[in-house]
C-alpha cells in the first residue's frame, strides 16, 4: 500500500543541496575579489578617471613594420642606368680600373678612402632595363654572393610617374637605349621593349629611406663618418623629369649625393613639364625650356 507521506531523507538531500549553493555565492561575492585582487566596477571607474588625469591613457597598437630591401647595408649605392654595371665594379674593384679617377674620385669623397673600406658595408641597387645586359648583372650578383657582397639587379628603369611599365626605343646609337624615340628612329621603325619601370622616389621613400641601420660598419676605423646613401644616374634624357620629381617628392633629402650624365638636348623634348607641389597645396611646378 502506497503511503502519501514524503520520503523523510529526501529533505536533508534538499537542504544540503541549498548550503552548497549559498556558500558558492557568497564566495563569488565576498572572498575571490579580495583573493585576487579583482576590483570593483567603482574602482575600474576611478582607475580608468585617474589615468585620462595622467595622460596615461592607452595608446593605439603600432603597426607592423614592413622590411625594406636595405635593412641592414651600412652604405647603399643606388646605380640607376646601370648598362654593364662598370660603376659598381669602380666602387667594389677599384684597383682594376686606374684610369677611372672620376668615379673613384666621387666614391673617397663619400664612401671614405679605399684602402679602408669594406665591401661588406655596402648594398648595390642596379636598375638597368636593357635585356641585353640582364645575362650580365645575374653573373655578377652571383659573383659578388659568393664573396659576401650584396648586389640587387632589377631589370627596370625609373622614372617620375608611378610604377608600371614603358615602351623603350632601341635606336641603335649613342644612346642605344631611350624612353625618347628620336625623328630617325620613328621613322625607321626602332626595335620597342616594353619594361618594367619604377618611379624612383616612391622606391627610395619604400625600400631605403628608414632602413636598419647597422650600428657599425665593418670598414677601417674612422674611414667614413656615418652611414651613406649615393645615387649615379645616366638615364639616358630621363634625369630632366626624375630629378625634379626626387626633389619635389622630397625624397632627395634622403640621398646624400648623386653623380651622373646629363643629356643637353633632351629638355627640347620633354619641356614643358608639370610636377606637383610638394606641399601638397598651392600651385604645381612647371618647368619650361628658354
Amino acid at each position: 500500500m502506497m503511503s502519501n507521506q514524503s520520503n523523510p531523507l529526501r529533505t536533508p538531500k534538499r537542504l544540503i543541496f541549498l548550503l552548497v549553493l549559498m556558500a558558492l555565492v557568497v564566495t563569488n561575492i565576498f572572498v575571490l575579489p579580495k583573493t585576487l585582487n579583482i576590483p570593483s566596477q567603482q574602482q575600474a571607474n576611478n582607475q580608468a578617471a585617474n589615468n585620462e588625469i595622467n595622460g596615461n591613457t592607452a595608446l593605439p597598437p603600432t603597426p607592423r613594420r614592413r622590411p625594406k630591401l636595405a635593412d641592414g647595408c651600412y652604405h647603399v649605392f643606388i646605380d640607376a642606368g646601370a648598362n654593364i654595371g662598370m660603376h659598381t665594379r669602380f666602387l667594389l674593384e677599384p684597383s682594376l680600373y686606374p684610369k677611372a679617377w672620376i668615379a673613384r674620385k666621387f666614391f673617397v669623397a663619400h664612401f671614405g678612402p679605399e684602402v679602408l673600406r669594406d665591401n661588406r658595408d655596402f648594398c648595390i641597387f642596379a636598375f638597368e632595363p636593357n635585356p641585353i645586359h640582364i645575362a650580365r648583372h645575374e653573373e655578377m650578383r652571383s659573383a659578388y654572393s659568393a664573396m659576401g657582397w650584396r648586389y640587387h639587379f632589377f631589370a627596370a628603369g625609373v622614372g617620375d610617374k608611378h610604377d608600371g611599365r614603358l615602351t623603350f626605343y632601341d635606336i641603335g646609337d649613342e644612346l642605344g637605349f631611350t624612353t625618347i624615340p628620336k625623328r630617325s628612329c620613328i621613322e625607321n621603325k626602332c626595335p620597342q621593349h616594353q619594361v618594367s619601370v619604377y618611379r624612383l622616389s616612391d622606391w627610395v621613400e619604400r625600400e631605403v629611406h628608414g632602413r636598419k641601420v647597422p650600428s657599425q660598419g665593418y670598414g677601417g676605423k674612422g674611414y667614413v663618418s656615418g652611414p651613406r646613401v649615393v645615387m649615379k644616374m645616366d638615364i639616358e634624357m630621363g634625369e630632366w623629369l626624375v630629378i625634379p620629381d626626387l626633389i619635389t617628392s622630397g625624397a632627395l633629402c634622403h640621398i646624400d649625393a648623386i653623380m651622373g650624365e646629363f643629356h643637353l638636348k633632351a629638355q627640347w623634348y620633354l619641356y614643358p613639364a608639370t610636377f606637383p607641389n610638394p606641399g601638397g597645396n598651392g600651385r604645381d611646378w612647371t618647368l619650361h625650356n628658354y
